[in-house]
């Protein structure tokens, strides 16, 4: 009985952790978006796009070789790079599925705090797909491709409406 009760603390404690890191990601994503509406304003939207790439790129690349270099990475295989993507989850609380597929990882994002935030900055649907194709899909792909030369990034899918899903996926070659 007392393994029971472990188990419901330790997922009511995950459960209060996701949430908190939701509502933290939510929080940063809002200030991100005014930020960069900011930017936009002084310098036209394709030019903050731009720079939102090549900021968020050079932050990737820069994890990535970190994280590779930590773990003695030579190439990335399905269950590392599973677990990677289950840890990027939880930071920032996403609601995720994660499937294993025999040579990728594809990730469905459900509630997400990075749409959520961004509708609390005002924006549009079409505008949170282009701040994120332009912001944390170029981040991920730069982060998955310098972890293994075998691993691409795709951001395959941005939810069609704000109760849909996004997907992107990890695809390794063998």
């Amino acid at each position: 009985m007392v393994g029971s009760n472990t188990n419901i603390n330790e997922a009511r404690r995950r459960g209060e952790m996701s949430e908190q890191a939701f509502n933290a990601t939510m929080n940063m994503a809002a200030m991100t978006g005014a930020f960069f509406n900011g930017v936009a304003e002084e310098v036209g939207k394709e030019r903050a796009l731009d720079l939102l790439s090549e900021s968020l790129e050079n932050l990737g690349s820069t994890f990535g070789k970190a994280m590779k270099d930590q773990m003695g990475l030579d190439k990335l295989d399905v269950k590392t790079a599973s677990s990677i993507m289950k840890g990027m989850v939880e930071t920032y609380g996403l609601s995720s599925e994660i499937a294993e597929i025999p040579d990728r990882v594809q990730v469905k994002n459900f509630r997400c705090p990075f749409y959520e935030g961004l509708k609390m900055a005002g924006y549009e649907h079409e505008a949170i797909e282009a701040f994120c194709t332009y912001g944390p899909a170029v981040m991920t792909r730069a982060f998955v491709e310098k972890l293994g030369p075998n691993a691409t990034y795709n951001f395959k899918k941005f939810r069609t409406a704000p109760d849909d899903f996004c997907v992107e996926e990890i695809v390794l070659e063998k």
